[in-house]
């Protein structure tokens, strides 16, 4: 793993990005890694039985580049009942940043920066912990300056 987080820091420096964005990693639970693992799964083992499904996608219809703070993005999915962006990154307390989701847009929220995670949300907790309970699309993997 180490040789991997060294590739990662040399291709991040020598494209100009910074090596290492946040001080922490960024948690996820088992929902959002299958849903990021599905689209390269062929098939299981016969008798597998991982009773869990990907969500639905998003689709963020602005640019991926040059999201800051502030940034208002647009964002599409089949999956109904969003009210809420869930920004996912090691550096917010909770690990998760709500921020309203109306008309298909949100704006991200001051506090984040690097590789971050992007749900929508039935909910968004004082907490700042996104449960699956309340997942209802993505993640979407966004890069943050």
């Amino acid at each position: 793993m180490t040789v991997e987080a060294r590739h990662q820091t040399f291709i991040r420096t020598v494209s100009n990005i910074a090596a290492v964005p946040s001080a922490f990693d960024t948690p996820l639970g088992v929902q959002n890694v299958f849903t990021l693992a599905a689209g390269f799964i062929t098939s299981c083992p016969t008798g597998s039985n991982l009773n869990i499904a990907a969500n639905p996608p998003i689709t963020m219809t602005n640019s991926a580049t040059g999201i800051t703070a502030n940034t208002v993005l647009q964002l599409s999915t089949s999956a109904t009942g969003a009210t809420f962006c869930a920004f996912t990154n090691g550096g917010v307390p909770g690990g998760t940043a709500f921020a309203p989701f109306t008309n298909g847009q949100c704006v991200v929220p001051q506090i984040l920066a690097g590789i971050t995670y992007l749900n929508l949300a039935s909910a968004g907790p004082l907490t700042g912990v996104l449960t699956d309970d309340i997942t209802v699309a993505g993640p979407l993997v966004i890069a943050i300056s």
